[in-house]
Parts: C-alpha cells; sequence; structure tokens
C-alpha cells in the first residue's frame, strides 16, 4: 500500500520554511547599501587608490555612486614597513547595483563588524 501523500508534504513544508528563514531579503532597488574595498596600502609606501580615481572606476562600470568616503576595515596588522594597512574606501550606491560592485571587487561593510567610516587623510 502507498504511503499516504501528508508523510511527503509536512517535510517538503518544513524545508521551504528552513530555507525562507535562512535568506535576507533583498533592499529595495533605490535604497542606497554601503560597500567597501581595500584602498592597497602599504605602511611606509604607497597610499594606494584614491576614493576619486575608485569611484571613477565604479562608475565606467555603470554603478551610480551616491557618496564617497574613507575608513577603517578594523583589523589590528603589524607596524613593519611594507605590511598592508587598514584603510578602506567605502561607497554609498543603489542596492539594485551591490551584485555588479560585488563582481568588481567590493564587498557590503556590513560584512566587517568593526569597520568604522573616518575622514579621508
Amino acid at each position: 500500500m502507498p504511503a499516504p501523500r501528508s508523510i511527503f508534504v509536512l517535510p517538503s513544508l518544513l524545508a521551504l520554511v528552513a530555507l525562507a528563514a535562512c535568506s535576507a531579503p533583498a533592499p529595495p532597488p533605490d535604497e542606497a547599501v554601503k560597500v567597501f574595498k581595500s584602498r592597497g596600502a602599504v605602511q611606509c609606501s604607497a597610499r594606494g587608490t584614491s576614493p576619486e580615481a575608485m569611484r571613477a572606476d565604479m562608475e565606467r562600470a555603470g554603478l551610480r555612486v551616491r557618496s564617497a568616503a574613507c575608513g577603517s576595515d578594523g583589523r589590528m596588522r603589524p607596524a613593519a614597513c611594507g605590511a598592508g594597512t587598514d584603510e578602506i574606501n567605502v561607497f554609498d550606491i543603489a542596492a539594485s547595483d551591490l551584485a555588479r560592485a560585488q563582481g568588481l571587487g567590493f564587498a557590503p561593510l556590513s560584512s566587517l563588524r568593526d569597520a568604522e567610516v573616518a575622514p579621508c587623510r
């Protein structure tokens, strides 16, 4: 005798509910999200890519940049010439551009637990 359908329906429904709970809803497309990318600065040497230059690259790629700032990724590093720095460039972009920004190497600022936006030096 075949198994009752309810045996299969309940586990399927539970799986769908669990999947829905794990995925965060996408922000509205007109909402701004903050993204960042390392400046690539090196202690005792290069300052890395300026926010203005990075913004120009983003706009050439078709991203709509609303504002640009500097910041710190909040991670400690040894003080040594040639080592990287905590400097990041931070941009407000349309939420609908987030996937494209990630394709260019940017990440949501919310992914950095201790990040801070700071005045550019």
